[in-house]
């Protein structure tokens, strides 16, 4: 017996092209990336803007990759990634259960939550200077203002997540005599993990920026103050300072994409 027609004919082959573009399409962001390298590229090729305020994109590049193989770099690198994650996880310890409490409970969020938005909605600058004033320069303050700063995302999104499971929900458990630990795990826990994703995602986004200026005013080890130190300097120092800051762009978009991304979306579809 032959092989049916239909498996070969013009159907199956636009099944299989759609298919293909699908899976082998760019992200369009990566697309708006390679139209900005491009412009670029083509500006310092003409000479609109001297070498010496913009570098060459591939003298950027070539830079970034010898800077990849240099353990001077690598170690500010680590360090910063090292002070974010450690803030970020810091402030997740002593946000749940705040969070979980206020949304729980209506009195209490009204009387901490407006309180809350109101040291969030301070100037970023001021805050980060009164904390270096008191807390001093250093990784500790590094990790206590990437702690502060991711606050403010992961408080709201766990927030939002406990207010919007149903009341039913609450009312089965305690109809099935539920423990507390239990109704945590098999039914509050599950229900906010998408938002949870979510604010960890943003927290660590903005500690991740709010970092590179901590470490630029308090002169921290890190990679905010590798692009300070060679910034605004020569042509040399100027191409290690924009390799540095694209760096920072490919972590962020790593972490974003490559784990985040996944991870939240995973969440979603098992919520």
């Amino acid at each position: 017996m032959g092989v049916p027609f239909r498996l070969f004919g013009p159907r199956a082959f636009h099944r299989v092209c759609d298919k293909t573009r699908r899976r082998f399409r760019p992200p369009a962001w990566l697309l708006s990336l390679i139209a900005i390298f491009a412009f670029w590229e083509s500006i310092s090729a003409s000479g609109l803007i001297p070498s010496d305020q913009l570098p060459p994109l591939h003298e950027v590049l070539l830079t970034l990759v010898q800077l990849a193989g240099t353990p001077f770099f690598i170690s500010h690198v680590a360090q910063s990634l090292a002070n974010v994650t450690t803030g970020v996880s810091l402030a997740l310890v002593l946000v749940l259960p705040l969070a979980l409490l206020v949304g729980m409970r209506s009195q209490l969020d009204q009387a901490l939550t407006p309180i809350i938005m109101l040291v969030g909605a301070l100037p970023d600058l001021a805050i980060l200077t009164f904390l270096v004033t008191i807390i001093g320069r250093g990784n500790v303050a590094a990790v206590a203002i990437s702690a502060f700063s991711a606050f403010f995302p992961i408080y709201f999104t766990i927030r939002q997540g406990v207010k919007e499971i149903p009341a039913d929900y609450f009312h089965v458990a305690s109809v099935f005599r539920a423990g507390k630990a239990q109704t945590f795990t098999k039914m509050i826990l599950p229900s906010i993990f998408p938002n949870l994703m979510t604010g960890l995602r943003l927290s660590f986004e903005f500690s991740w920026n709010v970092l590179l200026a901590v470490e630029i005013i308090a002169s921290v080890a890190g990679i905010g103050t590798f692009i300070s130190t060679n910034l605004g300097s020569s042509t040399h120092s100027l191409t290690y300072g924009l390799a540095a800051i694209m760096t920072v762009g490919i972590i962020t978009i790593t972490m974003d994409r490559a784990f985040f991304e996944r991870l939240e979306n995973r969440t979603k579809r098992w919520h």
